[in-house]
């Protein structure tokens, strides 16, 4: 561009260059793990997962708001934002009442300014009571003994078996404390082998979980001998 002065030369003006709006800093949450893995005690209730992270952004973060996969599983903060540069953490509270194998449950984080973060818990759940059997067998024409089934508990807080009832006319079962609120035997015993024979019997605890609470043992007396099995 070329200004004209009073004696009518041209001079050059200096091209006018805009401002361009401030762009806000992006957040930046890096997370030492986005997934934990743990094992969890089946009698504890619940779990704690703690996922740790540094502010690698410009700006602090604070978070906004939880979305979860399930009623299950709880995310808490303690709410002091955290700056750029800093260290901070979210906690996850997994509810495993009445769960049992491996469990995957995600928590979505989302941070004040729009950045979501996926979080992923997979806890390993094991039965709380273990039986070397959960079912007995015979073979037709096979002598009536007794077979055992021994109980071991896993979880950390004790249970105590309170009984085994059930098998009709056909079984008859007794109980017998190892150790008390570890480890039991279940003696069943069928009155013959003469045809074949189902047997339900019923397991009851004193475990708070209701899972754990109530289960169930099988006898079965069968036309083909059984390979192994307990004796």
């Amino acid at each position: 561009m070329v200004a004209v002065d009073g004696s009518g030369q041209g001079q050059p003006v200096a091209p006018v260059v805009l401002s361009q709006p401030a762009q806000p800093s992006a957040l930046a949450a890096k997370f030492d793990a986005r997934e934990i893995r743990v094992a969890a005690d089946p009698g504890a209730g619940a779990v704690e997962l703690v996922y740790e992270f540094t502010n690698t952004g410009e700006i602090p973060l604070a978070v906004e708001d939880f979305q979860q996969s399930c009623g299950c599983m709880q995310g808490t903060w303690n709410g002091v934002p955290v700056l750029q540069g800093a260290r901070g953490k979210i906690t996850a509270k997994l509810l495993t009442t009445g769960l049992r194998g491996t469990v995957r449950k995600a928590l979505h984080v989302k941070f004040v300014g729009g950045e979501t973060v996926e979080l992923v818990g997979v806890v390993s759940i094991p039965e709380a009571l273990a039986y070397s059997a959960q079912t007995v067998r015979w073979g037709i024409g096979e002598e009536a003994v007794p077979r055992q089934v021994d109980i071991t508990i896993q979880s950390k807080k004790p249970v105590r078996v309170l009984s085994v009832s059930g098998g009709g006319s056909v079984f008859s079962s007794a109980l017998v404390t190892v150790e008390e609120g570890r480890r039991y035997r279940v003696t069943i015993t069928p009155r013959d082998t003469a045809t074949e024979r189902v047997g339900i019997f019923q397991v009851r605890t004193d475990a708070s979980d209701s899972r754990d609470s109530l289960q169930g043992l099988f006898a079965l007396v069968e036309k083909s001998k059984p390979q192994g099995g307990p004796r």
